[in-house]
């Protein structure tokens, strides 16, 4: 089953649509928006706690999040990840837009590093929550 969450604003606006007809299999759920504390600008995102509560009312308590840096940091901030998988690719952009997913901002989430591999030309990075183990720490790249 797929849920996905999106923004009650961006459909009242028409910066985007709903699929007119739906089926068991995928859950539409809307949330309000909410200002980015982040973001010196109006940028709105969804809750990150809001998506977390629905999803474990719904009986999910492991769940996997994909998404940009906006979307990590969005989660990061709210203190509910506990394991990380960042891939960083050697791409450089003609104008590049800052990640902002360093060290730092890892550490300062509660997360530690635990390792990296590579993969295919990227480099796969592995955080965890202090306390927290990996699923399988000698194969770190076999999780999820």
């Amino acid at each position: 089953r797929t849920i996905v969450y999106y923004s009650q604003t961006a459909v009242q606006n028409k910066d985007m649509s709903l699929p007119s007809r739906t089926d068991d299999c995928v859950i539409f759920v809307p949330l309000a928006p909410s200002k980015d504390a982040e973001q010196s600008d109006e940028i709105l995102s969804l809750p990150p706690l809001q998506i977390i509560q629905d999803l474990s009312a719904r009986g999910l308590t492991h769940i996997m999040v994909e998404g940009g840096p906006a979307t990590a940091r969005a989660f990061l901030h709210a203190g509910v990840v506990d394991r990380a998988i960042l891939v960083r690719a050697p791409v450089q952009f003609q104008i590049p837009v800052p990640a902002q997913m360093d060290e730092d901002t890892m550490k300062a989430t509660g997360l530690n590093f635990i390792g990296k591999t590579e993969m295919g030309g990227d480099v796969v990075e592995y955080w965890t929550r202090e306390g927290l183990e990996w699923p399988n720490p000698e194969n770190l790249s076999s999780w999820p």
